[in-house]
This record gives C-alpha cells, structure tokens and sequence, in this order.
C-alpha cells in the first residue's frame, strides 16, 4: 500500500551524536550541566540512567542522494505515500523540507520504574473496548498536542494525568526520542521519564479512554522471547511486524505495532544494545509536500485500492455454477473497477442470487470504517436486522457490480460514481439457499455521499470500523449444528450516535472475511464457519 525506503538501515542507538537537531526543551534536558528537576534520589541507577539518558541525541536525518529524489518522484507520482505502521522520522527526507511537511503532532509517555527485583519496567495501558479507534489495544500513555502546551513533555504528561492520573510532578522527564510516524503521518515524539518512587502513584484510569493500566519489563523488547513477528511486503520491499506476548495479573496482553517500535528503540538506547532479532523496520517514503489531512487520506486510499485489485476473486460467479459448472478468472479489471460479468440464466437463476456493497471510507481518525444499515421493521424478512447495502440480482444488470451498485443506490442513496469497485469476495450463500456474492468499493470522498434512507427498506445508516471485526471485544457466539457439522455464529455489538447495533451471521461472517483481506491478518476468535455458507466448504 506504501512507498518503501530502498535503503534499509539497522540503527544502533549513540548516546552522543553531534550532528543530530533536537528540540531546544530536548537540547535542554540533554546538556549535562543543566541541574535535574526533582532528583530521583531514591535509587542510584535512576540517577545513573537519568544522567546517561540526558547525553543522547536522536539520530540525523538521511541525505537524499539522486537516485533516491528520482525515486520519490516515480513513487509520488504513483500516489504511494504512507505505512502500514510506524516508524522513526530519522529514515526519512522530510527533516530537510520542514516548511513543506506539517504534520500533526502528539507525544506518548515512557515511563520508567525499578521493579522489585531491580530491572527498569515501563508503564503501559490497554485501550477502552468502546473507543472507535484501536479499542483494547496497548498503547503508552500520550495523545495529541494542544495549543497549550509548551512542549512534547507537556504533552505527553498532560495526556498520561488525564488517561491513567499519573502526577507529572512524579515524573523526572529526562530525553525525547526521535519522533516516529503514525502509518497517518501524526509526528509522534517519545518522552522519556522516570519514577523515582512507584508507590506515590496510585492509577486511576480514565474509564472513556483506558480499560486497564500494567507495567511490563522494558528490557523483553530486546529479547526474543514471547516475540512473534509478520513478515509482510510492499513494492518488493520486505519489512518485519514485531508482536510481543506478555501476561500480568492473569491478564494476557499483545504488544505490537507503533508501541512496540518506540519501545524497542527505547530498550535499546536504556540498555545500549540492539535487539536479539532482526528489527527490519519499514522505511517508507513520505510526500515532499503535506498540506491538507484530505490529501493524504485519499492518497492512503489509492494505496488501499490498488492493494485489493491485485487480489484475484476466489469465487465462481456466473449463471454455470447453479449447476456446479465453475468458470474460472472472472474478475475483469475495467476503468478502475471490477466488472463480474454474469451469463443469461432462467427467471428463477436470478431469484437466488444477489449481491452486497462493502463500502469502505476512511474516518476522522484515519481507521477504515464500512457503511452498515438497519433494515426497517416494516419487512417481512429480517425486519430490523443489521446488512450491507445489497439485494437480489435483477434482470437488466449486467454485473454483480451493476447490482450492489444499484441497490445501494436506491437503499440509501448512495450515488454509483462516488464508489470505486476494486475487488469481490467469495460468493456466500444465505440459509434460504441464495448466493451473495460481497463487493468491495472505496468511497475517496464521503463528504459527497449524503445519506437518503429509503423508509420502505431502511431503518437507520450508520457505519463501524472494519478493524472491529478481527477483534474479539463486543463479541459474542453461539455455537450451533447442521448435518452433523458444528459452527459459530458470532454477534458483534456496536454503538453509533447512541443507538446500539448488533451485528450477526451472514453479515457478520462477510465482514469477518473482508477484514483480514484488507488487514492481512486472521480474526483473533476462532471463526468456525459453517460449510453451507460456500459449496466448497471452505
């Protein structure tokens, strides 16, 4: 989906490094002769590690030789722009183009401790399951900067006070980290602190933004243990996903992504070594100029589409197969979207097939997010229930496409050119023997899409994050049996604007699927679908 650094580097943390641009607060912190806010008098190694952290200085910025601007210029013009994930700012050329690159800013915590046993652990939480945004992920306490704050330390104490009540006057913040880049590209700054005395803290999580507040230890982010990893590829360019495996208190925690990249750099600068595996950061080209948040949201979404056209219908869509015939390769790529063609059929071939729109867009806070409606109790079939925009294939459409589009047209409005079609999924078949075959389209500008409910067939428009349904928070299941086959059905509940949303079965399977297509990865529940849903069985 991304731009990807050709050059590939392994950085091993220097403490002094004369070349480097920090902040003037950070320039402040690190200048040894400058006297330390409140000591952390209680333990010699936070004193040692607090003057040993106030002498580093972030890496330079890369140099772009030639080949790398000519480079840019091929990749920009190809709108392949962001990551997948964060990374460190240092590996890219915007340091150099600072007037033509403004991102939004924000700054997380890290907060040190000594453990009982004298090793250096950090504060960490677990999101709330009900934020719309990466809800029940780990995260270090931080958050966007505000106007009034003077700096990132402000920033990231002011945010870790108002999510888990930390007090900063507890913290002795001692260095920042060179800022990553979120895969939206907010500039994120790593704020160093230490806590001389954890027993003066008492948590008291923010119940709207954090479900949980744990410590773990700083230096399992340089060991390989309870490590997993994804190897994942862009443009031919190889880049590794760390996901870190940690249990406290009987609770089990994933570590991944952003947080683990900050706090493998942050172990190896505290412990000034390099991690035990290969760290193959993604090193992704940023645009020379960022002016508008719209801008770079549509340029992500090109990104989306071309990944998904590159991903071949599975499925055998045409009239042939309701007499187990299968034609093969029968997604068509034309003017940018996929055509499924179907094949003249009988009255009744018609009648038992349909189609859906997956709708995706791109929220206020960069998540992908899906049009959902709720159908009107005045139905005789499924009344109130939760689907996609879709219906039964009619006898002048010439394509899946033509009938998701059309349907969703006429359920909710939605007009047919503001939806790019870039892919299909399997076709799904309903317990009324009706084959549903999901198409997927991305809608670049939702501020042109006004909703208009037909109140005959729709109840409610509304939309929920794509991500929610790899998660296993707000789900529930049901075990269930048909012709000696068991299989879950499973129930997502969801709020929007205050009314809740439960969101089940076909829906809910196709949405499941469409997911780890687009996120490259499987749910985090067993799915257990039943066979009857694909003749294959799959």
């Amino acid at each position: 989906m991304f731009s990807v650094l050709r050059r590939v580097s392994i950085y091993v943390p220097s403490i002094v490094n004369s070349s480097a641009q920090p902040s003037v607060f950070c320039k402040t912190l690190m200048d040894p002769t400058v006297s330390a806010p409140k000591c952390c008098g209680s333990s010699q190694r936070l004193v040692a590690l607090a003057q040993q952290l106030r002498l580093y200085k972030p890496p330079p910025t890369i140099e772009d030789d030639e080949s790398d601007i000519q480079e840019q210029r091929l990749q920009e013009s190809a709108g392949k722009v962001l990551s997948q994930v964060g990374f460190a700012e240092s590996v890219t050329p915007i340091a150099h183009q600072p007037e033509r690159f403004r991102p939004k800013k924000a700054a997380v915590l890290i907060c040190l401790f000594e453990g009982d046993s004298g090793e250096y652990r950090v504060i960490l939480t677990k999101r709330s399951s009900k934020l719309s945004t990466h809800s029940s992920e780990v995260a270090l306490p931080g958050g966007k900067a505000e106007e009034s704050d003077i700096n990132d330390a402000e920033t990231a104490t002011r945010e870790a006070k108002e999510e888990i009540g930390l007090d900063p006057s507890l913290v002795n913040v001692v260095t920042c980290l060179e800022p990553f880049l979120s895969k939206h590209l907010l500039r994120v700054i790593p704020v160093i602190g230490l806590l001389s005395n954890i027993e003066e803290f008492n948590p008291a999580p923010n119940d709207a933004e954090v479900e949980v507040v744990f410590d773990a230890p700083l230096e399992m982010f340089l060991k390989d243990e309870n490590r997993r990893s994804e190897e994942r590829e862009w443009m031919g360019e190889k880049y590794i996903i760390h996901f870190f495996d940690y249990e406290k208190d009987g609770r089990k925690y994933l570590i991944w992504g952003l947080t683990a990249g900050i706090l493998i750099r942050a172990a190896s600068i505290v412990y000034q070594r390099p991690p035990a595996f290969l760290e193959q950061n993604p090193k992704f080209k940023v645009p020379k100029a960022v002016d508008r948040d719209t801008v770079m949201r549509s340029q992500n979404l090109r990104n989306l589409a071309e990944q998904l056209r590159l991903c071949r219908s599975s499925h055998n869509l045409s009239y042939s197969d309701i007499n187990n015939d299968p034609i093969e390769d029968l997604g068509i790529l034309k003017s940018g979207g996929l055509v499924i063609p179907l094949e003249e059929g009988t009255e009744k071939a018609n009648s038992n097939r349909a189609a859906v729109l997956i709708c995706l867009f791109e929220g206020v806070e960069g998540d992908l997010r899906v049009i959902l409606t709720k159908r009107s109790s005045r139905l005789s079939s499924d009344p109130g229930e939760v689907a996609l925009p879709g219906g039964k294939v009619e006898e002048g459409d010439s394509s899946y496409v033509e009938t998701a589009l059309r349907e969703a047209n006429e359920e909710i409005g939605l007009d047919p050119s503001l939806v790019d079609v870039v892919t299909s999924l399997e076709s799904f078949t309903t317990k009324r023997g009706i084959s549903v075959v999901p198409v997927i389209g991305i809608m670049h500008d939702k501020a042109a899409f006004h909703p208009v409910a037909n109140a005959a067939e729709v109840e409610a428009i509304f939309d929920a994050p794509l991500e929610m349904f790899l998660k296993d928070e707000n789900r529930r299941e049901m075990e269930l049996e048909w012709m000696g086959q068991k299989y879950l059905l499973h129930f997502f509940d969801h709020q929007a604007e205050n009314h809740k949303f439960v969101i089940w079965a076909l829906t809910a399977g196709i949405l499941i699927r469409a997911a780890s297509l687009v996120f490259q990865r499987q749910p985090s529940f067993e799915e257990r679908r039943p066979n009857f849903w694909h003749k294959s069985g799959l």
